[in-house]
């Protein structure tokens, strides 16, 4: 089937970054070759409490990777709806993750209203993009006028996005983000932009801390919240390969060359402790309309 499209779907710059065939690719292959986000994906599914028969929406599906574990659950007659901004990412999936039961949508957010049926989605499920959403407001609003009178919204976070990142200061993790920073200096690339689409600081940004993102919740009309951490951890040399991603590595390295951040790259992996582990755990937020 072809992926819906729609003109009021204007790609930014965080859209932009990940719309390119090049970069779906790397993160398919990345995501088949680590567990990092496949963890996560069977973790936020098993959360959200899915039951046979329900209606769900794939908010941010990117090249399908949480897909199959929703279909999973849902079983044969599975209704999904699969929504990304990214047309790459959204074709990718769209050709890959070829499960019965499964309509693609480009779009944001802003489609889920229009996309809700007249029953609303029993759930909603945001894996690893929430933060990438320009307005939180405005995608939690959206999201909870698609859903049904007893649906729920599930996210997965990582734990430094929401402001916890003491896993951050240990020694294995210290010892990559110090050498991420010795790179920067030798190549005179100079710091990152801190937002929080790109590799975190330490210091926690009150907007996105864990108590915001309740309150935001709060605010948008979900009247409970359960909260639980994901604990994952996962080779330095997959850490290190993650940030190869093309989207991911522009936005840690926004201000550099083409030459600089194939440098960057090259050296990262030769010069990392790639068998050492680090912690990388994820936030899982379920929250309910009613």
């Amino acid at each position: 089937m072809e992926a819906e499209t729609s003109s009021a779907d204007a790609a930014d710059e965080t859209v932009s970054a990940w719309d390119q065939p090049e970069n779906a690719v790397a993160y398919a292959r990345f995501c088949a070759e680590s567990d990092y986000y496949r963890s996560v994906s069977e973790a936020l599914v098993k959360a959200a409490q899915l039951s046979l028969g329900e209606r769900v929406c794939d908010l941010g599906c990117g090249t399908g990777q949480t897909l199959s574990a929703i279909a999973g659950a849902l079983g044969r007659g599975a209704c999904v709806v699969a929504v990304d901004p990214a047309r790459a990412m959204l074709s990718y999936a769209q050709n890959s993750q070829r499960l019965p039961g499964v309509s693609f949508v480009l779009g944001t957010s802003r489609r889920l209203p229009s996309l809700r049926g007249a029953s609303g989605f029993d759930a909603v499920l945001c894996s690893s993009a929430a933060w990438l959403h320009p307005s939180r407001d405005e995608l939690l609003s959206d999201v909870f006028q698609s859903l049904s009178g007893r649906g729920r919204l599930a996210l997965s976070i990582p734990s430094e996005f929401v402001g916890e990142s003491s896993h951050l200061i240990e020694p294995t993790a210290q010892r990559f983000v110090t050498l991420l920073s010795s790179l920067r200096t030798e190549l005179g690339i100079g710091q990152a932009a801190v937002t929080p689409s790109v590799e975190p600081s330490l210091r926690v940004r009150d907007a996105f801390s864990l108590h915001a993102w309740l309150d935001a919740l709060s605010n948008a009309g979900f009247s409970r919240v359960e909260v639980s951490v994901h604990p994952f951890e996962m080779p330095v040399r997959d850490w290190a390969a993650h940030l190869a991603i093309p989207a991911v590595l522009s936005g840690l390295l926004p201000h550099a060359s083409d030459d600089q951040r194939r440098q960057f790259v090259n050296q990262l992996s030769q010069r990392c402790d790639q068998d050492a582990r680090a912690a990388r755990p994820w936030h899982l937020l379920v929250a309910w309309r009613v």
